[in-house]
């Protein structure tokens, strides 16, 4: 069972600095709710903390700052929300953890196409630090994870291993429909403050839900980026300094 609130349609995500894969934006932070905890989000007997979340966001906050000034020539990366970064942490997190939890529960590993990516990032950030690198890779790499895994799933349930775009794509329909079937027998949480939603075959959005509400007309400029690929430049250096990763 997922308790989330109902998935809406949201944006697909775009690259930012080469690796940073997110269209999900957070208006605004608050504390938890408290169904879980000291849970941020709970997928299976999996639990996510608040703490890992925030601090996986300030790592890869280090690494976004560093790659977009080495790279300012050839890209105009400017600071974004901290509350952006980390609903992107939030949404990275789970969806690993998830993938995770189907690769133990039909016995598979991700498909190729995973380690080929995983290699690409693997060489991009040869130099960054550790801790920075494995945030990046943590957070990046996890929506390919997760569909790899997918993949993996349709591929043993069908018994057909083509790598053709037409194999792959129908691998994928039938590991997503397992991944239906893995979610209406295991609870999903995901704590309201985070801003995210999961739909029934493991696709994530942004979901702003109605236990929040903007108050100050910052936080209702915030509001208004739902839907957008990145916070609007004007919202972003509205921000105290401390909220903002740049």
């Amino acid at each position: 069972m997922i308790r989330t609130r109902p998935a809406r349609s949201g944006p697909t995500g775009r690259a930012l600095v080469g690796l940073l894969a997110a269209g999900l934006c957070l208006t605004g932070c608050g504390s938890s709710l408290g169904v879980h905890p000291g849970s941020a989000a709970v997928i299976g007997d999996e639990n996510i903390s608040m703490s890992k979340i925030d601090s996986t966001t300030t790592k890869f906050c280090t690494f976004y700052v560093a790659q977009s000034h080495s790279q300012a020539a050839q890209q105009q990366s400017g600071p974004l929300p901290m509350g952006y970064l980390r609903t992107y942490a939030a949404t990275s997190l789970v969806q690993r953890a998830l993938g995770e939890q189907l690769a133990a529960a039909y016995d598979v590993q991700p498909a190729s196409g995973y380690q080929q990516q995983l290699s690409q990032f693997q060489g991009v950030l040869a130099s960054t630090p550790a801790d920075q690198r494995d945030a990046a890779i943590a957070l990046a790499g996890a929506d390919a994870y997760l569909q790899n895994v997918q993949v993996a799933i349709g591929q043993k349930l069908t018994g057909n291993t083509g790598s053709g775009n037409a194999d792959l794509k129908a691998a994928l329909a039938r590991g997503r429909v397992a991944t239906q079937d893995w979610l209406d027998d295991h609870d999903i949480f995901i704590d309201p403050v985070l801003g995210v939603s999961v739909d029934g075959d493991g696709t994530f959005t942004s979901e702003r839900g109605q236990t929040s509400y903007p108050l100050s007309a910052l936080a209702a400029a915030g509001a208004k980026i739902d839907g957008q690929q990145v916070p609007d430049d004007s919202y972003t250096s509205a921000l105290p300094a401390a909220q903002v990763c740049g």
